[in-house]
């Protein structure tokens, strides 16, 4: 709107000044002698350069900011899926999350993941992760190194009472075969479901 009437308003003025002298003309007298006309004349080349002056300003009206976009950070919220070594695919953290989602509902419990590169104590970098996270007694958090070459299950205090099996040997027979083979995704996809299915037997 601003810029439509600052690009009117000079040539408008202009084409009223040029409409005196072409009705001076048709007339056969000379209108620049009259001293109203002169006047008039003048206040219209003065709105004329006030204007193409105005319209060449700066404009230092309010900006209209682009919508934000979408943050891109690793780790969505409310997700214990924490994919730092890029292991995993969107579709396995997609269905991992809803794994979380039924245990929550049916036991309010969780299963965690992470995956890391080189950590020296794999056991001591899932329990930092699972109190980042903040599980409670009754979760679980498995712990992938990729360059590594290692997993881990740890289990929170309370379940630990109750599971009847070595946490390392339950973890080698559903994660072993897939790992081995560098499928990350079937590894803790076989692992979770096991305990899904341990909970839902042991806890219903």
């Amino acid at each position: 709107m601003r810029s439509t009437f600052l690009f009117v308003l000079p040539w408008a003025a202009i084409g009223i000044a040029l409409a005196v002298v072409a009705a001076g003309a048709a007339t056969g007298k000379n209108v620049f002698k009259k001293q109203g006309v002169a006047w008039l004349i003048t206040i219209v080349m003065v709105i004329a350069a006030v204007g193409i002056g105005y319209a060449n300003a700066p404009y230092n009206g309010p900006v209209t900011e682009p919508a934000p976009q979408p943050s891109s950070a690793p780790h969505a919220s409310g997700s214990f899926v924490w994919d730092d070594a890029n292991a995993l695919s969107a579709r396995t953290i997609r269905e991992l999350d809803e794994r979380n989602d039924r245990l929550w509902e049916r036991h309010n419990i969780t299963v965690a993941v992470v995956t890391c590169d080189n950590q020296r104590e794999l056991g001591e970098y899932a329990y930092r992760q699972a109190e980042k996270m903040g599980l409670g007694g009754y979760d679980m958090i498995v712990a992938l190194d990729i360059q590594g070459d290692n997993y881990w299950l740890l289990l929170g205090n309370d379940v630990d009472r109750d599971f009847p099996y070595d946490p390392s040997e339950y973890a080698y027979e559903y994660m072993e075969n897939a790992f081995v083979r560098r499928d990350y995704d079937d590894a803790v996809l076989e692992l979770t479901k096991a305990l899904e299915d341990w909970y839902g037997d042991y806890y219903r």
